[in-house]
């Protein structure tokens, strides 16, 4: 359904999600191949963003009254 580039951006997205210090190695290889170390980094900064603001939107959720 998605491009190589595509998958492996969404799987570092599900992987950030879990204990860092485990990334596959073909994973980080994928990265490298289809994306410059500016294109990792916004990746990086993005899904971190992303997860961050799902964890807090969690936790406020049963923690505020709201």
């Amino acid at each position: 359904m998605f491009g190589d580039a595509t998958t492996a951006a969404l799987e570092l997205a599900d992987a950030m999600c879990g204990p860092t210090s485990e990334l596959r190695a073909e994973l980080l290889d994928e990265l490298r191949f289809h994306f410059d170390e500016a294109e990792r980094a916004e990746l990086l900064l993005v899904c971190g963003q992303a997860n961050l603001n799902n964890r807090v939107g969690n936790v406020a959720k049963l923690l505020l009254d709201g």
